[in-house]
């Protein structure tokens, strides 16, 4: 039992916005976002070896219907009048075809052969740089996921916040009920209050506790959207520490920074479409041996060591303007690319600027609230004090308190924004949790 006791209390240990600050990246998403990051890291390698050529191995094995032969055709002279020793002009030839076995059934063929493309007009290079970019733009979506999720986080934590203040101040209320219940009834026996009037307390209790169950229902539900959001069980929270604002740079900010990469890749892509105007040049080099035997070792109608080295130019004449139009194209993609980074530029900065007003607004309802809060719990007292001696009635008391009780909620929810507003300031401004 004291084993269990030990475990018990660390089990529902609240957590803090911190400590889930620090673990957000066991969000599923992140996982997701990271595994991104190295997919593009094996692009970027495979776009890399394009630039150090390949080497093949083949062997291929072809038995052939008939054995190959080689046909000639010859005339022959077959007889001549003769005069003595001299020959008679004119000579008889006959035309003879002849057949002499040129190779066999059995062919094999193994090659080793090293390819480099010499020359594609920057396309491997531009390649490559192409996918170091998206590379780059995949690391920074990774970091934006990483500002998102905490965003997201304390969204819910700030909310689930605001509901543990309502249900402390419904409860508070509920207590205030169950005192002015007990004092109601008892007036209510001595005659000195109408049953009505109790009753109104009775219903008020009632309703609280609805209210209170609504609530905790509520708080249930965003806890487990919170657990499934940081991928671990969150039981409970701890309380609310608004930090300080900081200092602006959106400039710096990951999503900002992945978009701006954008501009860089649409060079990279006129590039790669006016490398299409140069000629293509490969190498090749090739170790070939063609036998009739098994082992490469025997060919007996021809040599069987057939390596050799090749050069090939490919060079496109006309094509109907398309590499010309593939070019324009990639141009109109630059400009919309910078128009767009523009645009998100100036909505990350306005949206930064509206965080900062809201803060502002959100300050000034918090002093309202605090004094709000003050105000209703002085009238509360003045009213309940009344209520003991009979000179107020009980819908005047069970409206001050519930006055009461959503002032204090009030004032916290205010606080949870206030919360919630300046991390998503300091997000959206560029800063680091």
């Amino acid at each position: 039992m004291k084993r269990l006791a030990l475990i018990f209390p660390l089990f529902l240990r609240a957590e803090s916005f911190n400590d889930i600050a620090k673990s957000i990246t066991n969000s599923l998403n992140y996982k997701l976002a990271k595994k991104q990051v190295e997919i593009y890291e094996k692009k970027l390698k495979l776009s890399e070896a394009k630039n150090y050529g390949s080497v093949d191995l083949s062997y291929a094995y072809v038995r052939l219907h008939q054995n190959p032969v080689m046909k000639m055709n010859t005339d022959v002279a077959v007889g001549a009048q003769n005069a003595g020793s001299a020959p008679v002009y004119p000579l008889i030839y006959q035309n003879v075809n002849t057949e002499i076995q040129a190779g066999r059934k059995n062919n094999f063929t193994g090659v080793l052969k090293y390819s480099y493309p010499l020359f594609t007009g920057f396309a491997i290079t531009n390649l490559i740089k192409k996918s170091k970019i998206e590379l780059i733009q995949k690391k920074l979506e990774l970091k934006n996921t990483k500002r998102v999720l905490l965003l997201n986080a304390a969204k819910l934590y700030s909310n689930i916040y605001a509901l543990n203040a309502k249900i402390d101040a419904l409860n508070k209320a509920k207590a205030a009920v169950i005192s002015a219940k007990e004092k109601a009834f008892s007036f209510y026996k001595e005659g000195l209050l109408n049953k009505s009037e109790a009753d109104e307390i009775d219903a008020k209790y009632y309703e609280i506790n609805a209210k209170i169950d609504s609530a905790l229902l509520q708080k249930k539900a965003l806890l487990n959207i919170f657990s499934n959001l940081v991928n671990k069980k969150i039981k409970k929270i701890d309380g609310l520490n608004v930090p300080s604002l900081k200092e602006e740079n959106i400039l710096k900010r990951p999503d900002v920074l992945a978009i701006k990469e954008n501009l860089n890749l649409s060079e990279t892509m006129v590039n790669l479409a006016k490398s299409k105007f140069y000629p293509q040049i490969g190498i090749e080099i090739g170790l070939k041996k063609e036998a009739n035997t098994f082992g490469l070792d025997q060919n007996y109608y021809q040599n069987r060591d057939k390596s050799y080295g090749a050069v090939e130019l490919n060079y496109n004449i006309f094509d109907g303007g398309a590499d010309k139009a593939n070019i324009e194209e990639a141009k109109i993609a630059k400009l919309q690319s910078l128009i767009y980074y523009q645009n998100y530029l100036n909505s990350a900065e306005t949206e930064y600027k509206n965080d900062l007003l809201k803060i502002k607004a959100l300050k000034e309802m918090y002093k309202s609230a605090k004094s709000e809060v003050e105000a209703r719990l002085s009238y509360y007292e003045y009213i309940n004090a009344k209520f003991e001696e009979g000179l107020a009635d009980s819908a005047d008391l069970t409206d001050a308190i519930a006055k009461l009780a959503a002032a204090r909620a009030k004032k916290e929810d205010v606080k949870s924004q206030i919360f919630f507003y300046t991390i998503k300031a300091n997000l959206d401004g560029g800063s680091n949790f």
